[in-house]
């Protein structure tokens, strides 16, 4: 077998790039396999275990564009399941992504039902016990404008046979896996959810493709893709179409909101008392400033590792993050004071345990005082309630200029994004409009 030296070697990888497992895997692999004139290759699921040294199922998990080995992204490939045992590599795109939450409108309040007892809508950390609290709110019924939803599909099935139209050619799917999270039917459609609890930029068409081609081919009702991402007490949902059945690649939005289940009591003026009442601390010692650009993900991060500690791999593979970005988001919420980090492994503090158990409100506000507590983010936060609006890039790195934070002034620049990023954050939970219904 090839050393991992000779690998990136013969790849030209360039030095600076952080190689996972699943990478040096599928170099491996490339060295066996060469695409056709057509732009693919095939593979079984023997052949990618024997040549990788790795578990077929986690070469072939590349659930965001984030996840996908270097090489895929080198030459423009990705990777779908034809079979049980097979695979097609090949240049077709098989990405779609999410909008930008500013633009899902105001967020809708569902209340949660109070006779429900087993079920705390203030401690939902896994996506079933989000999808359960969807439904049992009514969630996905509100925003499907449909009647009673009611449990019928879910769990690991078939897809029967497909056929499908890809950028390389024409191919026919023949009882690959494929699992959904939940199935829910009412008088008139059937809803198959794709649900998870972190956030990603983008996801894989094929986790709601198969589903919906599998049940199209059978129903008479309409069949409604909807993904659903839990995060820091907001429901995320997107419904999405396919123009042509045989083509992945015409996935398009349909409609998209965002719920929730716990009202929010910060205001603008709420805020602004936090910062009168929290005091600024020196900048940690040994802690990089931020450059992690999603506060959200920030959070998403903390959710993460509610359950369990996770290595430094674990989250890179696990949660849509490249190497580089799980190095700049740990660091981030170490730099708030919510994780530390042992022998490459991470976990949350006693503060950052304790601010992620709580609802919502309570959450949010202690995220908003951990801000608060360092000099820029505090001032940055000042200026904005004051001219009724973040600050640009430019005011902001006069700001940290005058921070006298010891950092080169292209250091500065690059950090100063991260900085309104976050500050942004806490505009728009102080000022995003919420609707009860």
């Amino acid at each position: 077998m090839r050393s991992e030296a000779d690998l990136r070697s013969h790849f030209n990888v360039p030095k600076s790039q952080v190689l996972g497992r699943n990478d040096y895997g599928w170099l491996r692999v490339f060295m066996h396999k060469q695409l056709n004139a057509d732009g693919f290759f095939r593979i079984t699921a023997a052949e990618l275990k024997e040549i990788s040294a790795r578990e077929p199922r986690l070469m072939a998990k590349h659930d965001s564009t984030a996840a996908r080995p270097w090489i895929f992204k080198e030459l423009g490939l990705n990777i779908i399941p034809v079979s049980r045992s097979e695979y097609l590599v090949g240049a077709f795109d098989l990405f779609t992504k999410f909008p930008d939450s500013e633009s899902l409108g105001p967020i809708r309040y569902k209340p949660f039902p109070g006779n429900i007892e087993s079920l705390d809508p203030n401690e939902i950390t896994s996506e079933s016990a989000a999808l359960n609290a969807s439904a049992l709110s009514e969630i996905l019924q509100d925003f499907l404008g449909t009647d009673t939803l009611q449990a019928t599909v879910a769990g690991r099935m078939s897809t029967g046979s497909i056929d499908m139209s890809l950028a390389c050619g024409n191919f026919q799917v023949t009882k690959a896996q494929m699992e959904i999270d939940a199935g829910l039917e009412s008088s008139d459609q059937l809803c198959l959810v794709e649900a998870k609890n972190h956030l990603s930029d983008d996801f894989n068409i094929r986790q709601l493709y198969f589903p919906y081609r599998r049940f199209s081919q059978s129903l008479t009702k309409t069949v409604s893709p909807v993904y659903q991402v839990y995060s820091n007490g907001i429901f995320y949902l997107y419904r999405f179409d396919f123009e042509d059945d045989l083509r992945p690649e015409s996935i398009t939005l349909v409609d998209s909101a965002r719920y929730t289940l716990t009202p929010s009591n910060i205001t603008l003026e709420v805020v602004k008392q936090l910062l009168k009442s929290t005091a600024m601390t020196a900048e940690p010692e040994g802690i990089p400033f931020p450059q992690a650009d999603s506060f959200a993900r920030v959070i998403n991060l903390c959710e993460q590792l509610q359950d369990a500690p996770l290595n430094v791999e674990e989250i890179t593979e696990n949660y849509d993050f490249t190497s580089r970005q799980t190095n700049y988001y740990t660091s981030a919420a170490k730099y708030l004071g919510l994780v530390e980090d042992s022998h490459r492994t991470w976990s949350l503090t006693d503060f950052g345990a304790k601010v992620m158990s709580s609802e919502r409100n309570e959450r949010n506000i202690a995220l908003i005082k951990a801000l608060a507590r360092h000099q820029v983010f505090h001032m940055v936060l000042i200026r904005a309630l004051e001219n009724a609006e973040v600050p640009d890039k430019n005011a902001i790195i006069d700001i940290m200029n005058a921070s006298n934070l010891g950092l080169k002034d292209s250091t500065v620049t690059r950090r100063a994004g991260t900085v309104m990023s976050w500050a942004q954050w806490v505009w728009d939970v102080a000022t995003t409009q919420e609707l009860e219904i």
